[in-house]
Order: structure tokens, then sequence, then C-alpha cells
């Protein structure tokens, strides 16, 4: 490649991140507006009411809430939150970057295009739900979406969850020979942080994790070996713990039952359309490439997630004063996010080195087509759904 190529793909590689930074900037003034709890609820997120049982009612379950008070205790709390809560959600977008070059390095794809990758990890976050007037009027389907820009936790714990399979991809091939005392720290610790913003990451990604270990005990890797690495959760269950203690003691009246379509049922005219609605580009392409599920271990790992996530937001739901809150939703909504993730790396996949009926032209274009329309429809809905934010609708528009 000439060195003006070089060049130029750096250039367009500068201006795309600096129009993702404007777009980190309109996050920071939406969530700046968030920060205030007025009548009429202009700009209305969960936002203020986690300010509040922070700063004003001393009722941190969660970093973020630690982190509240240490903004609020300077004149500038407002201003703080909203920088630090823009800078995570653009960390966010770079680490989903990072995260697509690793899953190609997974695929054997040869190298791809970093200009594409930077757009697709854009679009990665704030994709939504297909949007279908006749199926649900609102653009928000409930909580059935991997975007997210009213829940300031699910925001920090997209990051670091985000951050944790990026790290888990690269050492789950050095445990069977046994990780380093710094490898094994790291993942403990990203564990911990996880947690400690919200537990319901590892509700969802801890299973699938088992799954693969007790796989690879059947496959002869040494129970040490696994053992250890799977004790890197065990100090951040410390954290789910203490959180469960102060959200659901004997003093809070609140508590986790089984209640089939409860938290699915209490936003959506027809939930179940809306359901398959919010993960209509992955499963379009998992069912056309329902062979991969075969053969790539990690198109099947983020399915276990995804599915984790939805047996819990099908089956189980909170009562008490939570029973409306919905919250077993914020794994499923991690789970569609790495599925919309590994989604595009599929496509990239089949445009690079398709087989099987893709080798004939027309159908890989045609599938290609297709399904980047849907991809992009669904971005569409976000953006959308986005600008109406910054302009003062509720998220129940």
């Amino acid at each position: 490649m000439s060195k003006t190529s070089l060049n130029k793909q750096h250039l367009l590689k500068y201006i795309l991140w600096a129009l993702i930074l404007i777009y980190g900037g309109f996050c920071i003034f939406l969530h700046y507006k968030q920060t205030f709890h007025v009548d009429g609820m202009p700009y209305e997120s969960d936002l203020p009411y986690h300010i509040s049982m922070a700063v004003e009612d001393g009722w941190a379950y969660s970093l973020t809430g630690i982190l509240y008070r240490l903004f609020f205790s300077t004149p500038f709390g407002n201003a703080l939150t909203a920088i630090f809560l823009g800078m995570v959600t653009i960390a966010t977008i770079f680490v989903t970057y990072k995260l697509m070059q690793e899953l190609c390095s997974k695929c054997g794809l040869p190298k791809v295009n970093e200009a594409f990758l930077i757009v697709a990890a854009f679009l990665s976050n704030v994709v939504m739900p297909f949007h279908l007037e006749w199926a649900y009027y609102r653009w928000y389907i409930g909580w059935q979406s991997a975007s997210a820009w009213h829940n300031s936790t699910y925001t920090c714990m997209k990051l670091l969850g985000a951050i944790v399979f990026l790290v888990y991809l690269k050492l789950e091939p050095k445990y069977k020979d046994g990780l380093s005392i710094k490898d094994w720290l790291l993942m403990a610790l990203l564990f911990i942080l996880v947690n400690a913003v919200k537990p319901s990451f590892i509700l969802v990604f801890a299973p699938a994790m088992a799954i693969y270990l007790l796989v690879d005990l059947f496959q002869k890797v040494k129970f040490g070996k696994i053992f250890i690495f799977g004790l890197t959760v065990i100090p951040s269950l410390l954290v789910v713990l203490w959180q469960n203690a102060v959200l659901f003691g004997e003093d809070t009246g609140n508590g986790i039952i089984f209640a089939y379509a409860h938290t699915m049922s209490l936003h959506g005219t027809h939930p179940k359309v809306s359901l398959l609605l919010s993960v209509a580009f992955p499963i379009f392409v998992a069912v056309i490439l329902w062979k991969e599920f075969l053969t790539d271990k990690w198109y099947r790992f983020v399915y276990i997630v995804w599915g984790m996530g939805l047996f819990q937001y099908v089956f189980l739901a909170e009562d008490g004063a939570r029973s409306r809150d919905a919250n077993f939703n914020w794994g499923y909504a991690f789970g569609i996010f790495l599925i919309m993730v590994y989604s595009v790396i599929k496509l990239i996949q089949v445009y690079k080195e398709p087989k099987g009926i893709f080798v004939n032209k027309v159908l890989r274009y045609s599938f290609l087509g297709l399904a980047t329309c849907i991809f992009l429809y669904q971005c569409y809905c976000g953006l959308y759904f986005f600008t109406q934010l910054c302009q003062g609708v509720t998220y129940w528009m």
C-alpha cells in the first residue's frame, strides 16, 4: 500500500473519531440535562433518582453511587456526572472497536479495514429495536434494547462488561497453560468492578463461562487449571452478596420471584413480537448462518450469554417496590449487545471468506444486502431515538 493511501486511511480514522467525539459531546449535554429532577421531567431518566439515592439518602449499592457522592461534594456535581458518563460512552465505542478486532482475529479473518470497524463499533452502540407501529406504538420497546441512555448504571456496566469479554477472549487460550498472577488478578479485578457497578452482567456471563469450563474439563483440560481460572469470578460474588443484602434484605420488602413474562409484559402491546423485533438483525443472521454455531465457539458463547439473559428476562422478576423496574432486563440488554456485535463480524466473514451457498455471488450479496438493511434500520431507530432524547422527549416516546 502506498504512503498516500496510508495517509488517507489515517486521516479518515481521525475524522471518524472526531465525529464520535462530537456524538460524545451530545451525550454529555443529554446527561447534564438528565441530572436535574424537575416537574414534568423533561430529559426523563433514572439518573436523578440514582444521584438522589446516593447523595441525599446515602444508599449506594453501586460504584456509580460512590462516584456521584464524590462529584456532588464539589459545586460541579451535575457537570462532572455528565462528563463522566459521556466519557464512558465514548470509551465503550473504543472498546467495542477493539473487541471487533479481536473477534475478527478469532474468526481467522484477514485484516479488516479499520475505518469500517470504527463505524461498525459506533453503530453497534446506537442500534435499537426494529420499530413497527402495529407491533408497538412506542419507539422504545419496553427494555429490550442493547442501547439505553437513561440508565447510568447500565451505561457503565456495558463498558466494563465489554472490557471483561475482551480480556476473557485474550486469556481463555492462555489459561490452559497456566495464568500468570498478573493475568489472574486483572480478570478478578475486572469482575469485581463490573459487579460493583451492576450485578446483571455476572448473572449472564458467569453461566456461559462455567459451561465452557465444563466442556474443557470433558476435553481433558487439567482440573487445576480450570479451577484457578474459575476462581477469578469468586471475589466478585462477594460484591453480589453484599448488593443482594442491600437490595433484598429483610427491611426492604423486595425480593426475587419466578414470574413468567412479567417483565416482558410490563410494556408492549405484543410483547413476544416486540422481543423478536428487538433482535431482528442478529436473529436473521443466525437463521441463515445456523451452521456457524457448529464450528464457531465464540458465536455459540455470545448466544449462550444472550440466552441466559433471555431466560432471566422471561422467567424472573422482582417483587415489592422494585416490581415494575424490570431490572432483570439489563443482563439481557448486554446479551443483545454481544450478539449484535458478533453478527456484524459474521457479515464481514461472509463477505471476505464466502463458503457454501455464499460462493454464489447472487446469494451472497442478497444476504449481505438484506442483513445490512435490517441492521441499518435498527441503527436509524437508535439515532432517531437519541436525537429525540436530546430535545427533551421522554424515553417512553
